[in-house]
């Protein structure tokens, strides 16, 4: 005889099936959702690395020799940063064969004496002066420092820069060094360019560090994201992946048919200008005041200046302008008004390798080893000329000549 089911039993089981089948259909999304964010996170990695990677991997391409291909072995192994107060960021702590940085996030420099006496000269900038692309022994401080003890004039260089650093960010680690330093600097070198350009032409805005849009993004949106809720799904990379679909549909593309306002080149570059030279007045009351001189140059840039670019150089400036368009127009806009400026400490190198027809970049600014060369050579001998002449006198402002 058959047992009947009560209306209870039957009740039982029909939960358990919705149950099992419940936990099938969560795990099979949970597995597709991973799957997801594993394929989003592999397929826009390169997005956040290095700008220069791919002008990196086009050399090594070419014939890379193997102590090339181990410096960017550690290059990559170091190129972290922590934050670090008011300059935002510094680099960690590393020690390689080839490419060293302390405590304090400083890069080593070679062919240097510190200490109570030695002629000291700290130097600012960003990634071209912090020697992306060279190991320890061959960036511009080192290389600075070996042509001074070859003068057989002992010095004590300290390489202060760092990637992606606009001039405020190195005059704001310059006032805290003098704050916590014992051995105030004979001479202050400041070389930049690049990166004033570049920040301003990534934010629309003068005055602004890399990365000024997702700091700001971020912090506007800080306190949202510590209180409960969905903010974080935007965190995730699935997100961030069909953020990147939408933007290619025609929907989106019809929405956003409407032009933006074009970005004022002429007028922007005149404010990283005056900018520049508003910090220099800046830099220059604090040199009075601890008694070191301030010297300020622009480094060379692919874009600017006249040099004969060898078919790999053309083929990096080809990848730069098609990851950031207009970009081009930009340096050169800003380096025209820089080169217009009028200060006895001023020196524009923009046009500096315009008689070199070798390879010499390994990105739109940075510099191989033989570059760095001669870059070193003439700092040295404009730091040579300053630290045998006087003071300029209290007061005196730079301007910007008019033509």
């Amino acid at each position: 005889m058959e047992s009947r089911q009560t209306p209870t039993t039957r009740y039982k089981s029909l939960l358990k099936y919705f149950a099992v089948r419940l936990c099938v259909a969560v795990t099979l999304g949970v597995i597709l959702l991973g799957a997801v964010e594993y394929y989003s996170y592999r397929r826009y990695l390169p997005a956040a690395q290095d700008a220069m990677e791919p002008a990196v991997k086009l050399d090594l391409a070419e014939g890379g020799s193997a102590s090339e291909r181990e410096y960017w072995r550690e290059f990559e192994q170091a190129n972290k940063v922590t934050y670090h107060q008011y300059v935002l960021w510094r680099r960690n702590p590393y020690r390689g064969e080839m490419l060293s940085i302390n405590q304090d996030g400083v890069r080593r420099t070679l062919h240097t004496k510190c200490d109570d006496k030695t002629f000291t000269v700290w130097m600012f900038g960003d990634s071209v002066m912090w020697g992306a692309g060279s190991p320890d022994g061959e960036t511009i401080p080192s290389l600075v420092a070996l042509d001074y003890e070859k003068a057989g004039k002992p010095v004590c260089i300290v390489n202060y820069g760092e990637k992606g650093w606009a001039n405020t960010q190195e005059m704001i680690a310059l006032i805290e060094e003098l704050k916590h330093a014992a051995r105030k600097p004979d001479i202050v070198l400041f070389y930049d360019g690049g990166t004033e350009a570049f920040a301003a032409y990534q934010s629309g805005r003068a005055d602004v560090h890399s990365n000024y849009n997702s700091f700001k993004n971020f912090l506007d949106n800080w306190g949202a994201s510590q209180k409960a809720g969905f903010s974080y799904i935007r965190q995730t990379n699935t997100y961030r992946f069909l953020e990147k679909i939408a933007a290619k549909t025609a929907f989106h593309n019809k929405k956003d048919a409407t032009p933006t306002t074009a970005r004022d080149t002429e007028g922007l570059s005149a404010a990283v200008v005056e900018n520049y030279v508003q910090n220099m007045d800046v830099v220059n009351v604090l040199a009075k005041q601890h008694g070191f001189r301030a010297v300020f140059a622009w480094y060379p840039n692919m874009a600017v200046g006249h040099k004969e670019l060898t078919p790999y150089e053309q083929e990096v400036l080809r990848m730069e302008y098609q990851k950031f368009p207009d970009l081009g127009l930009m340096y050169q806009s800003t380096y025209k008004k820089g080169r217009e400026v009028s200060h006895p400490d001023f020196y524009y190198l923009g046009d500096m390798l315009d008689d070199q027809k070798a390879s010499l970049y390994v990105g739109i600014s940075h510099l191989k080893p033989e570059g760095n060369q001669i870059a070193a050579d003439r700092l040295f001998d404009i730091l040579e000329s300053k630290s045998s002449t006087p003071t300029a006198a209290p007061g005196a402002v730079s301007s910007i000549h008019t033509k």
